[in-house]
């Protein structure tokens, strides 16, 4: 073999070795990322961790809340009732009030509960006359960062009818100052969710005349 025949086939080994590399840093990246990608859709809860209670921590004070969810139900109120609740939407410390949709799937057939907060004193209800006009569902809701709340709740419970376990879905159209989606007996369950709201501040209209029981006009 002479000089030149040698280098050329040097060379042609050199190119063959280096292409070979090249496809074998190719391959190995190319598996890690299939790896990394079958890992994650295996275990879709691993990209949960930064929603959790997202809702509880929005701190905007106009505009739209646009969130999209899952989460686990926690022991709430009235005890007695044993209530397992998701707060969605909490009760504010500026009485913004929330107006949109709820669209949600959950693994057991859940109520809907849409809070009113309540802009009225001890007094002015307790001077209610409960013998005519009945008593109101009031409640004391716990939600994170929204002080002391007297609300009166809207209780939904969709028709799940159509749906078998453990497909419990609906969606509703609200205005409310919480939205909350709850079981009674301490049934515990999952949803997932999403919420379109917009915030506004409502203008307060209490007029309880009729119903108080120190009026000094009645009706003959």
């Amino acid at each position: 073999m002479n000089r030149k025949s040698f280098y050329f086939l040097l060379s042609f080994i050199v190119i063959i070795l280096a292409t070979t590399s090249v496809l074998s840093v190719a391959t190995t990246n190319a598996q890690t990322e299939v790896a990394s990608s079958v890992e994650s859709s295996s275990n879709p809860l691993l990209q949960q961790s930064d929603i959790g209670n997202s809702s509880h921590n929005n701190n905007n004070t106009s505009g739209n809340i646009l969130l999209r969810g899952i989460i686990s139900s926690e022991p709430g109120q009235p005890a007695q009732l044993k209530v397992q609740r998701t707060i969605i939407l909490p009760h504010r410390q500026d009485g913004n009030d929330y107006t949109g949709i709820l669209t949600y799937t959950a693994s057991r057939p859940v109520e809907v509960l849409l809070g009113h907060r309540l802009g009225v004193d001890n007094k002015t209800l307790l001077s209610i006359d409960t013998k005519k006009f009945g008593n109101l569902f009031l409640v004391n809701p716990i939600h994170p960062n929204a002080g002391y709340v007297l609300s009166a709740p809207t209780v939904l419970r969709p028709d799940y009818a159509d749906f078998s376990p453990p497909y419990y879905s609906a969606s509703i159209p609200f205005v409310a100052s919480s939205v909350v989606l709850r079981t009674l007996g301490g049934v515990s369950f999952v949803a997932v969710y999403e919420v379109d709201a917009h915030l506004g501040h409502p203008v307060v209209i209490n007029n309880l005349t009729t119903a108080e029981t120190n009026m000094t006009n009645t009706t003959k």
